[in-house]
This record gives structure tokens, sequence and C-alpha cells, in this order.
């Protein structure tokens, strides 16, 4: 097959409305699987192309151009910048009707499909899943973005020129949270009509040394929620926590509107929550309080092989060997609370399960 441009902007869309898998979602920091949520969406600066969002409830804004012989071509993340700051501010009630409702019952999304005139929360769960395992589930994760405006805003073309990804990288290195990317979505032709497509990931945020590719969201998080701790010494514990977690590969923060989540992308399942963070003050989601590690199992238990069963209990174990944990009042919460006193000693110990959990799990 021999690479051949793309017909217009619209069989770009197409490939990627009907074919989100086609995103390199891991390197543009999206959780497997993708769900398109809105396509030619309206809003008062013009239309979004699309809008995908992963599984979490990172929101992705996507915008296509055919190639640097389009004049408008280098306005392109002006206009990602322009959508979000449209959606920014927006609450949850208004991104449904003005984005999600008008794409499920209008004329861009595919007719037939299940999904056509649902809510979000019904594809979302269709997609999903509807576990009530997690502190921050996308609802939380899609009202903090609204909040903060920390979208990941991604750019497709057949090919990017230099001056593009420069403004890109400079973009990524100038913005706190949110996260920029470059998609080159490559179109083939072969014999008798057959035809394919590439999506090929050119450029993003930058990694930093030894940390994760999702570092970038991950430490923007941090410092709001550093902020809400007033003892000096637990702070800096916590901060120097989260300096570890964040340098584990394969392990993410997901940020709520109060709370944190730490989870695993496990092969052949759903992400898996191993930890849960609050603020000092009220207990939040299951009564749980500053850092809980370990893992949800009700009584319908975890599906998980042999191998990933016995990492969790190899965590509980070094979780064990820690002083200070206490049981959490919830039966679910397969772990132990760590009150300030205990993260400020056993920080160090605290983090080196975590990695040892993350390195079993995503082997499984």
């Amino acid at each position: 097959m021999t690479e051949v441009p793309a017909e217009n902007e619209a069989q770009l869309q197409d490939q990627l409305k009907n074919h989100p898998e086609l995103l390199p979602l891991d390197e543009l920091g999206l959780t497997e699987p993708a769900v398109v949520v809105g396509r030619e969406s309206s809003l008062d600066s013009g239309r979004i192309d699309l809008v995908v969002m992963g599984a979490g409830g990172e929101l992705a804004l996507v915008e296509f151009k055919t190639g640097p012989q389009n004049p408008d071509f280098r306005e392109c993340l002006a206009q990602l910048l322009d959508y979000g700051s449209d959606l920014w501010g927006m609450s949850l009630e208004d991104f449904e009707t003005r984005v999600a409702q008008r794409y499920f019952s209008g004329p861009f999304c595919p007719p037939g499909t299940p999904m056509h005139g649902a809510t979000l929360e019904t594809v979302l769960a269709g997609a999903w899943g509807e576990a009530d395992e997690d502190a921050v589930d996308w609802r939380q994760r899609l009202q903090t973005q609204l909040r903060d405006g920390s979208f990941h805003y991604i750019a497709v073309a057949q090919k990017f020129t230099p001056p593009v990804l420069r403004t890109l990288q400079y973009l990524n290195a100038t913005m706190k949270s949110s996260r920029f990317s470059a998609v080159e979505l490559v179109r083939f032709s072969g014999q008798a009509g057959h035809g394919a497509f590439e999506a090929r990931f050119v450029a993003g945020a930058e990694r930093l040394r030894g940390v994760s590719s999702t570092a970038k969201t991950a430490l923007a998080g941090v410092e709001d929620f550093l902020g809400g701790v007033a003892d000096d010494e637990y702070r800096h514990a916590l901060g120097d926590f989260f300096d570890a977690l964040v340098s584990i590969e394969g392990l993410t923060i997901y940020w709520g509107t109060r709370g944190a989540s730490l989870r695993v992308a496990v092969p052949g399942r759903s992400p898996l929550s191993i930890g849960w963070l609050f603020p000092p003050g009220p207990p939040g989601w299951m009564g749980l309080s500053d850092v809980t590690l370990g893992w949800y199992e009700d009584a319908n238990g975890l599906e998980l092989i042999p191998s990933g069963r016995s990492a969790l209990q190899d965590y509980l174990a070094a979780l064990r060997s820690a002083p200070g944990g206490q049981k959490p009042r919830a039966g679910a919460i397969h772990g132990l609370s760590f009150p300030p006193a205990a993260v400020t000693a056993s920080g160090t110990v605290l983090a080196a399960a975590v990695e040892t959990v993350v390195g079993g799990l995503i082997q499984v």
C-alpha cells in the first residue's frame, strides 16, 4: 500500500469518529477505551471537530487539518485554545446539554448505534461499566477539568510543519496542566480499492527524566492538594510521596474535585485503583481520610488472574510492615489508612510498596 493524501478533513474525522481506538491513547495520556462524546460541537468560538473522553474522564479536544498547504493550518492550536476557553468554567450539566446530548441526538452520531439519543451517563456506563469502586469517577474527573481548564488538546493532520511543533512544545512547557499533542493520521491506498489509515504520535508533553507520561497533570494537581495542608512536616512528606508516585511508570494519579486516586492500567480489564488520597478535613469517599493504600473488593469479587491476585496480597503484606496503618471502616477496602504521622515516618516504604505492586500488575 502507498501513502496518499486524504480527500478532506471530513474523511479524517470519520475515521476517528468511528474508530477512536486509532488514536495512540497511551502516548496521549488517555486511558482506554476512548469514547466520542461530540462532533462538530457548537460553542461560542466555533465548532470542535471531535470531543473524546478516555476511560476515567480525561477530556480531549481534537482539531483536524489536512496538511501544511491549508492556509490556516498554524491556527489549529489557537482554535483548540478558543474551544478550551469556552468549556472552561462550564458545569457538568451544561457540558452534557451543549456537547454530549447534541451529538448523541444529532446528525453526526452514527445512526442505529445504542448511544444514539442516549444520556452521557448511559453511553459511558456501556463503554466502561458501572462499578462504584473509586473515589474519583468520570463525573469528578470531568468536573475538575471543566473547573480548571486542564484539557487534552490534540491536533491531527497528515503532516506537521516544524513551526507548529515548536509552538506545541512551547505550550507544553509553559502551561501548568493542559497537554498538547500532535498526531499524524496517514491514509494509504492499495490494489482493488483497499485502503487503510495509521495514526502516528509525533509530539506531545515532554517526558521529564524518570517521570511517567502522565506526570504533568499529576504534578499540577499536587500543588493545589498541598496548598490545603497546614502542617509543614506533613506537607513536605506528602510532597516527597507524590514525587515518588509520579516517577512510577504505569501509575496514574486521577484528580477529583477534592481527593485523588491511584490507578494502574491492568491488561484485560478496566484500570484498577490501588490507593486514595484526601486532604485534611471531613472524610471522603467510603469514609476514607488522608492516605489509604489498597484496593476495593466487594462481595462480587475482583476479576484478576492468579499472578495479579498474588501481587495484591504481596502489596497488602508490604503495607502492614509500615507502622501506623489502620484498617479502614469500609470492609470493601482491602488495605490500610495512614494518618499524617505515619506518612511522615514511612513515606518511602509506602511509595516502594506502590511501585512494586504496579510492576506486578502491569505484567499480568
